[in-house]
């Protein structure tokens, strides 16, 4: 079209035309540049696809860490439960003084307060997202704020949870303090470094809060009080960020029905 144009205009300037080769000449003009926006708006209409595949494509991919935090977060809550109810039972047998008459349910709770709950969390395609500068591919506002903060929240999880270990160590080694027995401190170390030829026995285990005195008791059951405290409290934020993970989800699946 504009050699053809182009062709007129040379015909008429030949001919002394010069109105209407500036009037071609304009034309010619005017289809450059429509071509040129056409060509730009093609353009920005390839990018714009091309940005919301990778848009749907990490939303989908943090769907799937979302939903393997949720499965992860609700068996911790469940070990939250399970570590109560074994604290509570080993109080009341230290209290009425009844550990011998229920040895096997002191011992199992005793396993069962051991540890902690550690939340892994899965955030890589986040990561991936914030450090490549990725997340203004969310052209929603609403549900880039939600997804920041879920991740966000994680800090908070993860700080309770050092605060438990803290409290779990200072109190094991208060425990640690009230025996006198090397045979029982030495099997607290490592296995390198434990001299015992023997295991600890059930027995053993039994012995020694049945030889607490009642100082030594009113101490450990006020460590557990504190623990059960805090696992109470660990156990909120960990509720909380489950409840921030279901709205984010929510949040993504309605987005993603709508584009």
């Amino acid at each position: 079209m504009i050699k053809f144009f182009r062709h007129i205009r040379l015909n008429l300037l030949s001919e002394g035309k010069t109105g209407k080769y500036f009037k071609y000449a304009i034309g010619e003009i005017v289809l450059v540049v429509i071509g040129i926006l056409i060509a730009l708006q093609i353009n920005n209409w390839n990018e714009n696809r091309k940005n919301s595949q990778y848009e749907q494509n990490y939303l989908q991919r943090i769907l799937k860490e979302l939903h393997k935090d949720q499965t992860e977060l609700e068996m911790h809550l469940n070990k939250d439960t399970l570590k109560l109810d074994a604290f509570t039972q080993m109080m009341r047998m230290i209290r009425t003084n009844s550990i011998t008459s229920n040895q096997q349910a002191f011992l199992g709770a005793l396993n069962s307060v051991q540890g902690a709950n550690w939340f892994e969390g899965n955030d890589v395609v986040f990561s991936e997202m914030k450090f490549s500068g990725k997340l203004a591919l969310i052209a929603s506002e609403e549900l880039r704020e939600s997804i920041q903060n879920y991740y966000k929240h994680v800090e908070e999880v993860i700080k309770q949870e050092n605060t438990y270990i803290a409290l779990q160590t200072s109190a094991y080694y208060r425990l640690n303090d009230y025996t006198d027995n090397a045979f029982l401190r030495e099997a607290s170390m490592a296995p390198r470094w434990n001299s015992n030829t023997n295991e600890v026995t059930y027995e053993d285990i039994i012995r020694f809060f049945n030889n607490l005195n009642e100082d030594q008791k009113k101490e450990a059951l006020k460590d557990f009080t504190i623990l059960k405290e805090n696992i109470l409290f660990s156990n909120k934020v960990r509720i909380t960020h489950n409840e921030k993970g279901k709205a984010t989800i929510k949040l993504i699946n309605d987005y993603l029905e709508k584009i």
